[in-house]
């Protein structure tokens, strides 16, 4: 296991997300348990969702 920063994972992952996220959620660290190289875009998104929700201010404007 090992602590990451998002914006490192959907860098590896999947860079096109990149600029969807707020630079709040790209600075937020993550806890993995493998590779970065063996996450999907899937799981990814699952941990984008979960980054969005954890540093909601204002639902609107996201």
């Amino acid at each position: 296991m090992k602590t990451i920063k998002l914006s490192n994972l959907v860098l590896t992952v999947s860079p096109d997300l990149y600029d969807l996220l707020t630079e709040v959620e790209l600075d937020s660290y993550v806890l993995v348990e493998r590779e970065l190289t063996e996450f999907n875009r899937e799981e990814l998104n699952d941990i984008i969702a979960r980054a969005i929700v954890f540093h909601r201010t204002n639902s609107r404007y996201h």
